[in-house]
């Protein structure tokens, strides 16, 4: 591959990585406003918005399981970057 090829998949790499990133972080907002709701809800909405909470609770689960796989699959990727980068600068 050449570098042009490296460059251009790190790129997408990054991407992927900003993208669970965001994805988790609009899930952890939703989350924190759900979790809100039920602690001010009274009645008979308390329990929509437990069950609204825990529903935003298991999408921030499973971004964040999401975002730590991409992570750990790009992990690779960026030791190798650093090992080249050490064989250049020698």
């Amino acid at each position: 591959m050449t570098d042009e090829t490296h460059t251009e998949i790190a790129e997408i790499g990054v991407r992927l990585i900003d993208d669970a990133y965001l994805t988790w972080f609009s899930a952890e907002s939703e989350c924190e406003s759900a979790l809100q709701a039920w602690f001010q809800a009274t009645g008979e909405r308390r329990e929509m918005a437990y069950a609204v909470y825990r529903a935003a609770l298991d999408r921030e689960e499973a971004s964040a399981r999401d975002l730590e796989r991409l992570w750990q699959l790009a992990l690779p990727c960026a030791e190798a970057v650093v090992l080249a980068t050490e064989g250049v600068s020698e």
